[in-house]
């Protein structure tokens, strides 16, 4: 949102007070759960999370697909959590994946947990809004060591070991404002929670910004770095090709992500020019008006393919007939130099595991 750039201005003073009451609120809920009144539930085995603290875009559902795969090969068996975001139907804990076979489509799923279930076919997935019903689910049909949540920084309601806080590392609290004048969702104070910093798209270097918030609220934080590369561009049918393989090319991007931008900014990288881009709102599902719109578009521009996110095409069941081919951007985390977060998670979680055990 564009007021979520600016400090000041009418239309962020109007959100000033809904603002005050969106922070007592969350001030609330933690000071409930920090002084024992509310407690969290523990599961029979451990748990990771991970989360950030603003709204969208900062690589949590990539980083827990990669957090998913280090885990089965290191030899525990895992699974995921996730909230399931613009999933259609009921708000049920819904079992997507049982470590053997996919049992529900994006539209049942959300596309991130889809997404997640997709690229970890020996990982079982479960989505819903009440986590600790989610994974009884899961665990009921697939006994796991150590279950990862998506997006769970703020759903204190169930207890983990390792709580892994993501935070941008070009753009950490853009304005430093609470939801909906900015898009944090907590304080700046509640990093404090966090086992570790994850810090992405920081090219290994802990932004002022970021540094400031650690020095003053959680200065003894583990800080790991991690980034997104381009893997590949993939169809709808699977067909892969190199990141390279789009370069001088006219494309017309389009996406329903939290961050655009970036999406839009990583094609240019790549040497995709782009003639024309349309944005939708996060997990919009893409009709065949909107499909027929952007080919129009797209043809318009004099545009030789499209080009969306993974996450999006996800969503998309068929384009119009005549249109440019289309592909997505699939892209790969990277964590550095040396052991960085693996090394860091296999040893918390080993020590947990020592930990619960019984002398």
């Amino acid at each position: 949102m564009k007021v979520w750039r600016e400090t000041g201005g009418a239309a962020s003073l109007a959100l000033a007070g809904p603002e005050l009451l969106y922070r007592a609120a969350v001030g609330l809920r933690n000071l409930l759960y920090d002084s024992g009144v509310r407690r969290a539930r523990r599961l029979p085995c451990r748990v990771v999370s991970l989360g950030n603290l603003t709204v969208g875009g900062s690589g949590k559902t990539p980083l827990t697909s990669f957090v998913a795969g280090l885990l089965r090969e290191a030899g525990y068996r895992c699974g995921v959590v996730s909230r399931g975001y613009g999933r259609s139907g009921a708000l049920r804990p819904l079992l997507i994946s049982d470590g053997r076979s996919i049992l529900a489509d994006s539209g049942a799923a959300g596309d991130e947990p889809a997404l997640i279930a997709r690229d970890n076919p020996a990982v079982p997935v479960v989505v819903g809004s009440d986590r600790h019903a989610a994974a009884r689910l899961l665990l009921s049909a697939a006994p796991c060591e150590v279950l990862v949540l998506d997006d769970a920084f703020q759903h204190r309601r169930l207890a983990r070991d390792l709580d892994l806080l993501l935070v941008d590392g070009r753009d950490p609290w853009a304005n430093g404002r609470m939801l909906p004048r900015g898009p944090l969702r907590e304080p700046l104070s509640s990093v404090a929670r966090a086992d570790a910093i994850l810090v992405t798209r920081s090219e290994g270097r802990v932004p002022p910004a970021l540094a400031a918030a650690l020095a003053r609220y959680h200065p003894d934080a583990p800080v790991l770095h991690c980034g997104m590369k381009a893997r590949a561009f993939v169809t709808r049918d699977g067909e892969t090709i190199g990141p390279s393989a789009l370069k001088g090319l006219t494309a017309y991007a389009f996406s329903g992500i939290a961050r655009p931008d970036r999406f839009e900014s990583d094609l240019g990288d790549l040497g995709v020019r782009l003639g024309g881009a349309r944005r939708f709102a996060d997990h919009h599902r893409f009709d065949s008006r909107d499909l027929e719109a952007i080919v129009r578009a797209a043809r318009a521009a004099r545009a030789e393919v499209l080009v969306t996110t993974e996450k999006d095409l996800i969503r998309i069941l068929e384009t119009p007939s005549g249109a440019p081919p289309l592909y997505a951007l699939a892209q790969t985390v990277t964590t550095g130099d040396g052991d960085g977060l693996s090394g860091f998670l296999l040893d918390r979680l080993a020590a947990a595991g020592r930990a619960a055990r019984p002398e």
